[in-house]
């Protein structure tokens, strides 16, 4: 009996991406504590990051009951619980359904209405938009970068009940990280990618796609400055900015160099690392 629950558990975290789930709840929490003047009201912070928790795991899970047949041709992900055989499609949309429902039903309730309405939103791009275009256009990836980046204007509106220019530039931030987060790892398994269909990548050549992570990481080091220059945020954030930002672009400069899948691993680990970075160092700011 424990060994299926640990079995189920298991292929739930799997269904709901969990590890990109937990960077959305992130990067929610992280723009509520920084939208909060005063004292934190924990028990909306705490309700405003279990509704994203649900609704985001509601994506992924519908994401992958879309996408099953290809999931079974990639290595990386043919072991997720539809494609290995582990659960049913119609027990996967139910679960999605369930958290979808729960997690619109939490934040309307208890934290406010324009959180809930952009959480639906993202949704409903993730799962109807960016889905099915990963399979039509590069544009795919300019698609799936809108609901990637409203988590932490959700966690701003939490607080504030409105969207300000905070958010807004949280969303800018945001936005631009995901294109070398994202290409980096469509370049590292591109062939993956390739075998399934999926046209993420800007071009087949990598030097172009080289080119245009230069372009975004480059985009990078003014969108990192504009907490600083607006105001909610001061010399740390700034200088983890300019830093970590600067690095980055280097990186991406040294895959336009030779075109290598080590320089491509270097850049996602970079982009790993920045954006939690600057996120804490604006809280750090805040503090």
């Amino acid at each position: 009996m424990l060994s299926k629950a640990l079995s189920f558990l298991t292929d739930f975290l799997l269904l709901i991406k969990h590890r990109l789930t937990s960077l959305v709840v992130f990067t929610t929490g992280m723009g509520y504590l920084i939208a909060t003047r005063g004292d934190i009201d924990w028990f909306t912070f705490i309700t405003t990051l279990f509704g994203v928790f649900l609704v985001v795991g509601s994506a992924n899970a519908m994401n992958q009951v879309f996408e099953a047949r290809v999931d079974g041709i990639m290595k990386r992900t043919s072991n997720r619980p539809i494609p290995a055989g582990r659960m049913k499609k119609v027990e996967a949309i139910l679960i999605a359904l369930l958290m979808l429902i729960l997690g619109q039903y939490v934040l309307y309730k208890f934290v406010n209405g324009i959180s809930a309405l952009l959480a639906l939103i993202a949704f409903v791009i993730y799962v109807f938009a960016y889905t099915p275009l990963k399979r039509i256009t590069p544009l795919c990836t300019f698609v799936g970068a809108i609901p990637g980046a409203i988590p932490p204007v959700i966690g701003w509106t939490a607080v504030r009940g409105q969207i300000e220019l905070g958010a807004i530039i949280l969303f800018g931030i945001q936005f631009i990280w995901q294109f070398p987060h994202f290409w980096s790892i469509a370049l590292i398994c591109k062939a993956d990618y390739e075998k399934a269909g999926f046209k993420v990548l800007p071009s087949s050549d990598s030097r172009i796609t080289a080119i245009n992570l230069v372009i975004y990481t480059f985009m990078l080091l003014p969108m990192g400055l504009k907490p600083t220059i607006a105001g909610f945020a001061g010399k740390y954030a700034l200088m983890a900015s300019i830093f970590g930002g600067g690095l980055f672009f280097i990186q991406a400069l040294s895959l336009l160099k030779d075109s290598s899948i080590h320089s491509a691993k270097k850049i996602m680990l970079m982009a790993d690392i920045y954006l939690p970075l600057l996120f804490i160092f604006l809280l750090i700011d805040k503090v």
